[in-house]
């Protein structure tokens, strides 16, 4: 198992986390690109997307890094990050974005306003992974 000093798990977390968010931003960008006309109200919908996720994302930071910070070994496998159920809710949401993604009947025009919407809060809970990661590196030294 891959093996990392348990005080970085927050690092690996935050950089997984923003490298996710900005890959699906940049693809709800792309198909706002491909759109002809953009309603005004698609930005809204993908402001409240994103507001959604915000809240969601708040929590699911908040109980991993408490998960991760408790962890008193020096070495962790990165594999202990999240829970079972986490990993469960993972694999589903992946599964989920690849089949809208994929699916002709999905058209450009929900991808770029949800995508635009989930992007941003996946890539604000990395950040939120990193500043926490950011202050316990510093609250040790």
């Amino acid at each position: 198992m891959l093996r990392i000093p348990t005080k970085h798990l927050l690092l690996v977390n935050g950089l997984l986390w923003t490298a996710i968010g900005t890959r699906i931003a940049l693809i709800g960008v792309d198909s706002y690109w491909r759109l002809a006309g953009i309603p005004w109200w698609y930005f809204l919908l993908s402001v409240v997307v994103f507001a959604g996720f915000w809240f969601l994302f708040t929590g699911v930071v908040r109980k991993y890094a408490a998960r991760i910070t408790a962890m008193t070994e020096a070495k962790t496998s990165i594999f202990k990050t999240f829970s079972l159920k986490g990993y469960l809710i993972i694999a589903f949401m992946i599964t989920l974005g690849i089949t809208l993604k994929r699916l002709p009947q999905v058209p450009d025009s929900f991808i770029a306003w949800f995508y635009c919407g989930l992007g941003p809060g996946l890539l604000s809970a990395g950040i939120r992974f990193l500043i926490r990661w950011w202050k316990a590196i510093h609250a040790i030294s």
